[in-house]
């Protein structure tokens, strides 16, 4: 069933099917089509959104992030408006992506940066304001909830339907109080034109300068107005394709790998300083105990691999090698890692309804549908054993070389341990479909004769998310057949195991790149299962208008209330619930004996919870005064919500703002708040999802070993409290510099009792320094190695972030020809400065993560537009900056970073330079061509630490990933129609 989504056929009709109504459909581009309904002062920079046409009066628009305000110079918090023709020129290949280059988006997660991890990698758009993460950044639409399509609550934006989307108001703080939980770092709102009418068809193709990354976009969206203008239809549907990056190795710049490995020179009588720190940066680094055709890695045999087809050799050991790392590599090691996707295979389809009808001039109704569809596919790491989960090589093993077996008898070895980078086994790779479905019926009405306004909706949403990780091997069968022997009864190789019972194992040999039959593969191999199911239900009404006048103006009032229910189902095969014991399989890993899970990778397990929500709220808008000396404007905003959770009790979250203007020119805004978040049913009921992680262990001499990891839920976690301060001041010279607005934002947010769940290295550190509590969360085998370890979420970590936004514009129109301007030039500059991100775990030492790159923390980040409009031909450049910063914050150990941490710790600057040229063929059709990252940048030599015991290069994977271009210079070839 998967299958069906990753074909192009159904593409091409949709495709064909849009460019023949495009040639067929009559009639004339509406009005409306140009049509922007955003007040000019509801951001910081008017010219934010392109100049055109008003379709509604500022008195009908309502900013983002307030219920009441319907100006933007009145709003006391700050907002960034987006028009949808400025995220298209910047990013053509999808309006998320144009959303995500914003200085104030870090860490966000998106198809172009997903891990390659086999758990939670599905190629949604999640949006990350301030750092803080996706589950603190509330994603709206029109205002209203979307539905989650993941454990995690967190929403996938790619799904909002980008053909109608006006413009995107991205609030940075202080929305708790006005939306409810989750707006703790801010609120983005995606505001749809469900008023279009005429026909829209978008379609366009590209790649990227290495040929790959093949991808296309098609959307048609039709509107129209009956009824004597009292019914409106508007539907919306899209169909988009990208072919992805199959490997990194498809990339020159990861030919050497640049990697973090332990420096073996320190030690008790030579402890780490300066000058001999703990980690060195290297090239090529890569595994001392593992190779693609196996590495003895103990006995007299120690440092033997084997090479294609078996032979024994003396594996060639390079330098600076430690317990399980070293620079450089064995001729015959491949480097595995760069099997990696560097970008995954994805195919996307949507679909959107809005009817609307005006029962009289006073109330009107609406119905909404939105579908969305996501297919992804990608190859996750190789299949490797080592350290703990190394194969166990009797002497009497069938297919061991006969120059070894002679060594073992000669010397009386029974067995040795051998590592294995077993990528001629199997890459396991997943495939993933997510259906997300939303029905939603409203009204809006009116009080006639007053300014007084009413709404209300109710909404169901349906997500399903579907994965397959395929070619997983199977931990029993993988050792079992490991293990093989010859049958003393047929003379055959069997495996042990078969002796003594019909279990169907088809025996493997391990020994030589390549030597592993098809047979033993397909019966190791298997496919792991997860489904998460989850529902949304929500309800809302709401009112606002004034009730009295004081001298600044009409005092401002809304409320209302709300109430939601969510629930998750997650369900997993029968493999990934078994606990593996390995009865019965001689040489069976004892870091695996008594550990969830069969299969090697993945695993997942079920889940099930659900909460509701009952909340209310109210905002007052105070204008104080107005047109006096010095007080051009004085303003007060206040909000509060009552919230009660089912789960975890009732908070008050609430937001008091002011706004000065003591000139037309000059106006100063300011807000404090407290802001909720309360713990998604990811952190409160999710199944243990496993992954991997190499850490280093104390209680065995700071061994670095590669251990499984699984995340868990915590059903007595708590709401997490939020204190938010922002001050800003805004400047709009248009007497004496017309065109010029600056804004300079400060914010300071604080959350406590922050929900977080501890990295492997930081439970094992914290449990050999005395947190006993931590101590259960380690999972040891017989032999004392560690196996697993559990990663809870605790309401456990404090965290801060402070920083300064500025945004800068200039609307200068050009020469006049005939009466009219000839064009105009346009330009913006938005930049973001992060002074502080602190997060600790109660108990442990607060790490500062600002510049920290791996992370995607950079101290600076910057976006420069500047866009010409000739008329019919126009000229969009852009320069996108991120700062230099450090490699990392965290020490090996995972305390703070110093000098005696590590020896190369600094990356340099990085500036990314797109273009994109249009032209206005007619007054119907506009094509264009866009070139991003013309110079080709690479991503910069910033050192990964070794995962399956091999150099990734470059760190192609976590934060640094979603920071930098990974593809390259990418091409966009695209025409707009519209009639």
């Amino acid at each position: 069933m998967l299958e069906a989504h990753t074909g192009k056929g159904t593409s091409l009709l949709f495709i064909t099917t849009c460019l023949a109504l495009c040639l067929a459909a009559p009639g004339a581009a509406s009005a409306q089509e140009a049509a922007q309904d955003t007040d000019s002062s509801s951001s910081a920079l008017p010219a934010a959104v392109a100049p055109q046409a008003q379709s509604a009066s500022a008195s009908d628009i309502v900013v983002t992030g307030s219920r009441v305000v319907t100006s933007g110079i009145n709003a006391p918090t700050p907002v960034t408006v987006v028009s949808v023709e400025q995220l298209q020129l910047a990013a053509p290949r999808s309006l998320v992506d144009g959303v995500l280059q914003l200085p104030q988006f870090r860490g966000s997660v998106s198809v172009q940066n997903q891990a390659n991890g086999t758990t939670a990698s599905n190629g949604s758009a999640y949006l990350n304001l301030r750092g803080l993460g996706t589950s603190r950044t509330l994603v709206l639409m029109d205002g209203r909830r979307l539905a989650p399509n993941q454990n995690t609550s967190a929403v996938d934006a790619a799904m909002i339907p980008e053909a109608l989307v006006k413009r995107v108001d991205v609030v940075t703080g202080g929305a708790s109080a006005a939306y409810g939980s989750d707006a703790v770092a801010g609120v983005a709102n995606f505001i749809l034109d469900n008023k279009f009418v005429g026909l829209r068809v978008n379609a366009q193709g590209g790649l990227s300068t290495y040929g790959d990354n093949e991808n296309y976009k098609v959307d048609v969206t039709w509107g129209a107005s009956l009824a004597d203008d009292r019914l409106h239809i508007v539907v919306s549907a899209l169909d988009s394709y990208s072919g992805g990056v199959p490997k990194y190795a498809d990339r020159h710049w990861v030919d050497r790998a640049k990697v973090a490995i332990t420096n073996p020179n320190v030690t008790a009588s030579n402890p780490a300083s300066p000058t001999n720190p703990k980690q060195l940066v290297v090239l090529d680094g890569m595994s001392s105990i593992a190779a693609n055709g196996g590495l003895i890695t103990n006995t007299l045999l120690r440092g033997t691999t084997f090479d294609p087809g078996g032979t024994a050799r003396a594996f060639q050991y390079g330098s600076l090698v430690s317990s399980s790392q070293m620079q450089g590599s064995d001729p015959g090691t491949f480097n595995p890692n760069l099997l990696l996707v560097l970008q995954a295979k994805q195919h996307r389809d949507q679909i959107y309804s809005h009817v609307s009808y005006d029962v009289s001039d006073n109330f009107s109704a609406f119905v909404q549908v939105l579908g969305s569809r996501n297919f992804i596919a990608f190859n996750s790491i190789p299949t490797f054993e080592l350290s703990g989960t190394a194969f166990t090589i009797f002497r009497d093993n069938a297919f061991l070389p006969g120059s070894v077996r002679d060594v073992m008898l000669a010397n009386n070895i029974e067995s040795f341990s051998m590592g294995r980078l077993s990528d001629d086994i199997a890459i396991p790779h997943v495939h993933g479909v997510t259906e997300t479905g939303m029905f939603t019926a409203g009204f809006d009405g009116k009080v006639a004769g007053s300014t007084w306004r009413y709404n209300g909706y109710a909404q169901i949403g349906r997500s399903k998310a579907s994965y397959e990780t395929r070619d997983d091997p199977i931990s029993d069968n993988l050792y079992r057949a490991a293990d093989a022997v010859v049958d003393p009864a047929s003379g055959q190789i069997v495996c042990r195991s078969s002796l003594t019972s019909s279990d169907g194992c088809v025996p493997m040999n391990l020994f030589g790149y390549g030597s592993p039959s098809q047979a033993s593969i397909n019966y190791v191999l298997g496919t792991a299962y997860q489904t998460y199911r989850y529902h949304q239900d929500v309800a809302e009404v709401s009112a606002n208008g004034t009730i009295f006048d004081l001298p600044g103006g009409p005092v401002a009032l809304a409320f209302g209330a709300s109430w939601r229910k969510e629930s998750l189902v997650q369900t997993a095969d029968e493999i990934s619930q078994r606990i593996r014991t390995g009865a019965g399989i001689q040489g069976y890993p004892a870091s695996l004996v008594d550990t969830l899970g069969g299969f090697e990778r993945t695993n997942p397990q079920p889940a099930k919870g659900s909460y509701n929500v009952k909340e209310f709220f109210a905002e007052i808008e105070l204008p104080l005064l107005r047109d006096l000396p010095l007080v051009r404007f004085l303003s007060i905003n206040a909000a509060g919500r009552y919230v009660d959770y089912s789960t975890s009790g009732s908070a008050k979250p609430w937001k008091v703002g002011a706004v000065y203007q003591p000139f037309d020119w000059l106006r100063f805004r300011g807000t404090r708040s407290t802001d909720i978040r309360a713990p998604n049913l990811g952190e409160l009921y999710r199944g243990s999802s496993q992954g991997t992680a190499n850490v280093v262990d104390p209680f065995k001499n700071n061994a670095n070993v590669a251990v499984l990891t699984g995340s868990v839920g915590n059903p007595n976690l708590t709401p997490e409290i939020a204190k938010g301060t922002t001050f800003g001041v805004v400047l709009t010279p248009r007497d004496a510099i017309p065109g010029l607005n600056i804004s300079v934002d400060y914010y300071q947010v604080k959350i406590k009792d922050a929900i977080s769940t501890l990295s492997a290295q930081q439970e094992i550190t914290n449990c050999f320094q005395g947190a006993q509590e931590q101590c259960a969360f380690l999972q040891r085998g017989a032999d004392g190695q560690l196996a697993r370890i559990l990663l809870p979420s605790f309401n456990a970590a404090f965290s801060t972030t402070k920083g300064v936004d500025t945004e800068i514009s200039y609307l200068m129109p050009l020469d006049k020809l005939n009466g009219h301007w000839a064009g105009q030039l346009s330009t913006r500059l938005i930049v973001n400065y992060l002074d502080d991100l602190t997060t600790a775990i109660v108990g442990a030492t607060a790490i500062n993560m600002a510049g920290d790159l791996s992370q995607s923390y950079p101290k600076w980040m910057g976006t420069f537009q500047m866009n010409l409009d000739l008329g019919k031909p126009k000229l969009f450049l852009q320069e996108r900056f991120i700062s230099s910063g450090r490699y990392t914050s965290v020490d090996l150990s995972g305390g703070l970073v110093t000098a005696s941490s590590i020896d190369q710790n600094r990356a340099p600057p990085v500036w990314y330079t797109d273009a994109t040229l249009s032209y206005d063929i007619s007054d119907r059709i506009n094509a264009f061509f866009s070139v991003t990252n013309v110079l080709d940048k690479a991503p910069p030599q910033v050192p990964s630490y070794l995962t399956a015991g091999s150099g990734f290069g470059n760190a192609p994977v976590g934060g640094v990933k979603g920071l930098y271009d990974f593809i390259g210079r990418s091409f966009t070839l695209g025409v707009h129609f519209k009639m």
